[in-house]
């Protein structure tokens, strides 16, 4: 989450940007706190409300022409409700929209319109019928890196955060993906609660863009590689992350480990969890993200030296890490 300031009513002082959180998942997008599940009508109520912003882009890239009059959305027609409506001075075009590889072609003929687009994965190769167009979601994403340009700061935004949230949900290639999360592991609580709980805790971080990683690597100092023979120092596991959650209290954490893994699972892990209680402070408000984790998988033996990942042979500093640059490292 991008650390932003607002100033409050009665003092002026800046105050720091918090953590939002939506069934104790991390929200990453002004979309996504809508909810966390992809839905159509969330993507194209806020293409919508860009298309009204600014239409000219949006009507070239759709094909359809004219003055453009009005945008509606989820009109409601004899045979059926189109996703977006888009009224001009030379006629009315239609855009219906698909998460999913189905074709809307079918769809899209119970409307009346001049023009059609169909905003979908799936392209075919045969010709369609005059003033039917076929727009992929990757193709619009690349609209919306160009208007996250514009001088409008409302249309910067909102086409950013429409962009973030389609590469949330794999719907698009993303620019500068996020692939691996790296942290320093030198004592054993966390040792075991990686390798046996598949769970990792650290201190929240604003800025930071964890919620948009999809692996954790775990790099093993000296420390605990010297009190586990069979720890060898670098990294050398790589878990996928299942979910993000976030806990500032014991009792917090507890809840969110019921939603997240059950009371089964909490009972299983019962004495690495009493030992992270014991060891960890609770009492202080520290605000801290926790990832659930799946099987830790052994990739790299021998193991990747931080040295080989950053100047110097202090903490690991680099926390984002793609598997490029791991396998360059291994190499190394």
């Amino acid at each position: 989450m991008s650390r932003e300031f607002i100033r409050h009513p009665q003092t002026l002082e800046p105050l720091t940007a918090i953590a939002l959180m939506r069934g104790g998942c991390l929200v990453s997008t002004l979309t996504g706190a809508f909810g966390q599940s992809l839905r159509e009508t969330r993507l194209t109520a806020l293409l919508g409300y860009l298309i009204a912003l600014d239409p000219i882009p949006f009507l070239d890239l759709f094909g359809f022409s004219g003055v453009p009059q009005q945008v509606c959305l989820e009109t409601r027609h004899e045979d059926g409700r189109s996703d977006i409506l888009i009224e001009t001075n030379r006629g009315t075009g239609i855009i219906e929209a698909k998460i999913d590889a189905s074709d809307p072609l079918v769809q899209s003929r119970r409307y009346p319109a001049r023009w059609v687009a169909l905003l979908t994965h799936r392209v075919p190769q045969t010709q369609t019928m005059r003033g039917t167009r076929y727009v992929t979601w990757q193709r619009l994403a690349e609209l919306l890196e160009r208007l996250t340009r514009s001088p409008s700061a409302r249309l910067r935004m909102l086409s950013a955060d429409l962009l973030a949230y389609m590469e949330e949900h794999r719907m698009i290639k993303k620019g500068n993906s996020v692939e691996i999360y790296a942290r320093e592991i030198n004592e054993p609580v966390t040792l075991a609660l990686f390798l046996k709980s598949r769970l990792y805790g650290c201190k929240y971080e604003a800025g930071s863009r964890l919620a948009e990683a999809l692996y954790f690597a775990p790099h093993f100092g000296q420390h605990i590689s010297n009190m586990h023979p069979g720890i060898a120092t670098g990294i050398s596991y790589i878990a996928r992350i299942e979910s993000v959650g976030y806990a500032t209290t014991w009792r917090e954490l507890q809840d969110l480990m019921v939603k997240e893994r059950g009371r089964v699972w909490m009972k299983r892990h019962a004495e690495s969890l009493q030992d992270l209680h014991r060891a960890w402070s609770w009492t202080e408000g520290e605000h801290r993200c926790f990832l659930f984790l799946g099987q830790p998988r052994l990739v790299f033996n021998p193991s990747v030296h931080k040295e080989s990942l950053q100047k110097g042979s202090g903490w690991l500093s680099k926390r984002f890490l793609s598997f490029d640059e791991l396998f360059a490292a291994w190499g190394k």
